[in-house]
């Protein structure tokens, strides 16, 4: 039985017989159809069974079929490898930082609030006469100077005396030296200035020369005693003694104000508002000086023994007057270990000297109960007013090496003796670690600030 054959039952509606296909002499180039059948090329019959079916290349190989805009495999899994990698690293990364961090502790050391009112009162002695265990006090003198530019009018005769600091020093005895008023001191030129009150210069330490700064005054008047600075004056008085060679002064400034003649003169108005506002501003000048004395040593602006004085006017160039003023400071110090654990005893807080320091708070001032001149041979009492706070020092150092190479579970029994400690707690690193480190430098030791009261 053979096949239907289906296409030769299509035939057009005008003929009986199937249309034959003209092949054209010329045929148009067959390159893409290898295989042509013989009769088709000879001009047979084309018809749709002649057409010939061209051969996949490749073979039976799928065709491969992407979304588009989406990477190729080889690409995805370069992507992947490179992911991991920065992945692995993040992780080592990240190891790394807590395997190097160092074991930290940190520390609150105690502290206590004192609070003082008019009835806490208190004695200090000169640095050179105190006994142990009492508040000893030395005098440091400062001096600032601020000017203002007035009207001028008129002229005026003035005699003035040149007039300056000096540091007078002991080298000859452990003992204070006594000078009497108007003690002179003379410059190898031979020019005296003279001591306008008694002196006392405390003794030597060791080596170390006593030594207390003084204000002096030229014995005659004009600008010839305005020197610079003198690097040794001799004292007339104690020449002969074995004193003289061994108590002297230097000055390390320029005397100034010594004047005689006519010079220009400021209304009486003009010249006192001038006077009234400079001295306003030198006092603030000493008082920002006495803020920012080094911790090491309390210093109280309201004890300070303040003299101001006029120096001689200069003309200007446009018709004016600059009033020159100047301000000394007498100010006692007290140093810091020692007056903290004057103020410690003072509230029964039982520390010893040195252990622990005093922080001012609100209102912490002194106020003095002598009513005397400000000397440095003689007591100087005064009371404190307002709040402060007591800090118990924390050695660091001796912590750690305590702490190095201890089991954490030691920790709490080590802390509890140093008695400086308030609270404290302990991190160790690496966190997979029980023990603190072997080398104490390794220890990193924070010491916070004590809460103060609300």
């Amino acid at each position: 039985m053979t096949a239907k054959d289906y296409f030769q039952d299509i035939t057009p509606p005008s003929s009986d017989q199937p249309r034959p296909m003209k092949v054209n002499s010329s045929p148009a180039p067959l390159n893409d159809v290898p295989d042509l059948p013989q009769s088709l090329s000879e001009g047979s019959e084309r018809s749709i069974r002649n057409i010939p079916i061209r051969a996949r290349r490749g073979g039976d190989r799928a065709v491969e079929i992407r979304e588009s805009g989406a990477p190729p495999p080889r690409q995805l899994g370069r992507i992947w490898l490179w992911g991991g990698a920065a992945l692995a690293l993040l992780v080592l990364a990240a190891i790394a930082f807590v395997a190097l961090r160092p074991t930290t502790v940190t520390v609150t050391p105690r502290s206590h609030i004192v609070m003082f009112d008019e009835t806490a009162s208190f004695t200090a002695y000169p640095a050179g006469e105190a006994a142990t265990g009492t508040l000893p006090f030395s005098i440091e003198m400062s001096t600032f100077e601020d000017s203002q530019v007035v009207p001028a009018e008129g002229i005026e005769r003035v005699e003035e005396k040149a007039s300056g600091n000096v540091t007078v020093y002991n080298e000859y005895s452990s003992a204070p030296v006594r000078l009497l008023k108007n003690t002179r001191f003379q410059t190898l030129e031979g020019l005296i200035f003279r001591a306008p009150a008694e002196i006392v210069v405390p003794g030597r330490r060791g080596t170390t020369a006593g030594q207390i700064t003084i204000t002096v005054f030229a014995d005659a008047v004009g600008d010839r005693y305005n020197v610079g600075p003198v690097s040794r004056f001799t004292l007339p008085g104690l020449k002969g003694s074995d004193m003289y060679t061994k108590v002297y002064a230097r000055s390390s400034a320029a005397m100034s104000g010594g004047f005689s003649g006519e010079r220009p003169a400021a209304a009486p108005g003009a010249l006192e508002a001038a006077k009234s506002e400079i001295r306003g501003r030198l006092e603030e000048k000493a008082r920002e000086a006495v803020r920012s004395r080094n911790a090491d040593t309390f210093a109280f602006y309201d004890l300070a023994r303040l003299t101001f004085e006029s120096l001689p006017p200069v003309s200007e160039a446009d018709k004016g007057v600059r009033i020159p003023e100047r301000l000394q400071m007498k100010l006692p110090v007290f140093p810091g270990n020692a007056f903290t654990h004057l103020v410690a005893e003072s509230v029964s807080v039982g520390a010893e000297i040195g252990s622990i320091v005093l922080k001012p708070l609100e209102g912490f001032s002194a106020h003095s109960a002598t009513t005397s001149t400000l000397s440095a041979d003689a007591t100087l009492s005064f009371s404190l007013l307002g709040q402060a706070q007591l800090v118990w020092r924390v050695d660091v150092a001796e912590l750690a090496s305590a702490l190095a190479g201890r089991d954490e579970s030691a920790f709490q029994m080590i802390v509890e003796g140093f008695a400086g400690i308030e609270e404290a707690h302990a991190r160790i690193e690496p966190f997979w670690k029980s023990s603190f480190p072997e080398d104490p430098s390794a220890i990193k030791i924070k010491v916070k600030e004590p809460e103060l009261p609300r």
